[in-house]
């Protein structure tokens, strides 16, 4: 399978994307997203609004949980874990669900990105899981957070 690599946030995100998911129309700045030619699958990476760090992610994955139990229709957690990516910490909460009749599954990683939470969400349709988890992973496992030019000569000049 080919991938593709995408910039995102102004260079400070990199992702790699399989070639056969497009990018597809958003109109939040702050949103990302993907689409297969199938439209079953949807990959979106958003920036949230609220303060991440390492220290308080606990705290998120499980403020997190206790909301989708109580919003989401049919949640079955799968897991939920801290991981380190490119040398830095996530946290991965992993459910089922059911939305208009149809299953799917989400991934939200969290982590943090210029002090904001950085949300990736991966829907498909069940049946389409088992065969794709390892491209979903590979996403996942793609994910680096780039220090801009401009962030490395300030950190020069401080130094100095």
């Amino acid at each position: 399978m080919l991938y593709k690599k995408y910039h995102l946030y102004d260079e400070g995100v990199e992702i790699m994307i399989p070639s056969d998911i497009k990018p597809s129309e958003t109109f939040l700045s702050s949103q990302n997203s993907w689409l297969s030619k199938d439209k079953k699958t949807v990959l979106q990476i958003s920036r949230g609004g609220a303060d991440l760090t390492e220290e308080n992610l606990n705290h998120q994955l499980n403020e997190y949980y206790k909301g989708f139990r109580r919003d989401v229709r049919d949640f079955k957690c799968r897991h939920i874990k801290r991981r380190t990516i490119n040398r830095r910490v996530f946290g991965e909460i992993q459910y089922t669900s059911r939305v208009a009749g149809y299953h799917f599954y989400n991934v939200f990683l969290l982590g943090g990105y210029q002090e904001r939470e950085l949300v990736i969400t991966i829907q498909c349709m069940e049946k389409q899981w088992a065969p794709n988890e390892h491209i979903f992973e590979n996403i996942i496992d793609s994910i680096r957070i780039l220090k801009r030019q401009q962030d490395d000569m300030e950190d020069t000049r401080h130094a100095g």
